[in-house]
């Protein structure tokens, strides 16, 4: 059972969805970053007027979360973001030939068709699969572990995963930040192949094959809510 509101607080209307679970025993309240809007878990015997007066106790910190992923950043014709950790512009042109062209501080994206958004979407998942690839096999061969398969992910929880079955996901967004973070996501990853926790001697590893690997985290910390602004819809 759920409920839908919006709370309009600071010029600002903010969706909350209460859901009711059986299995909790306290009010909880998280922020949805993909969807943008307040999530609020009640237990099941609590009723939804109770749930929204607690989201309404709590409304700064939600408006603070909101605020976060604001203004969102949409892939399109003269968006300015960056890529690969510098700042760029994304261009849409009308030409007979579609394909996408790469400058220094320019992605230029030419149809005939205005299909300008999947061709870059396209190029986009292209350009990372490319990147994580180079860096998988140095990294593995280092590490000495196959990866069998390389995937994007579209999560706005984790920036990497690699799992038992040699299969490693990595975040399509990471395309925008520096080479040097995607590196160290990768090395991350491989490293819990061979040390499956985050104890001393994975961290070791970690900084045997990546030794500035903290400013990597730093970076990512910084800026992963601007990379999660990035969305082509």
């Amino acid at each position: 059972m759920q409920k839908k509101h919006i709370i309009f607080y600071k010029n600002q209307n903010i969706q909350i969805l209460i859901k009711k679970n059986k299995l909790s025993r306290n009010y909880k309240l998280t922020f949805d970053r993909k969807n943008l809007y307040g999530l609020v878990s009640i237990p099941f015997y609590v009723t939804f007027k109770s749930g929204l007066e607690f989201a309404h106790e709590n409304i700064e910190w939600l408006y603070d979360e909101y605020k976060k992923f604001l203004p969102i950043i949409f892939l399109k014709h003269n968006c300015s973001l960056l890529f690969r950790g510098k700042k760029t512009k994304v261009i849409f042109e009308k030409n007979k030939i579609s394909r996408v062209l790469f400058k220094e501080n320019e992605i230029i994206v030419q149809s005939n068709n205005n299909n300008h958004k999947k061709l870059l979407n396209n190029w986009i998942n292209e350009q990372i699969l490319s990147q994580s690839k180079y860096y998988i096999d140095i990294i593995s061969h280092k590490l000495k572990q196959d990866i069998k398969t390389v995937k994007l992910s579209n999560s706005f929880n984790y920036w990497g995963s690699c799992n038992s079955s040699r299969t490693i996901h990595i975040n399509w967004r990471l395309i925008f930040a520096p080479a040097k973070v995607l590196e160290y996501i990768i090395i991350h990853e491989l490293c819990h192949l061979i040390e499956f926790n985050h104890t001393q001697n994975f961290w070791e590893l970690v900084k045997k094959l990546c030794p500035d690997y903290k400013k990597q985290i730093i970076w990512l910390k910084k800026n992963d809510n601007y990379l999660y602004r990035i969305r082509f819809n």
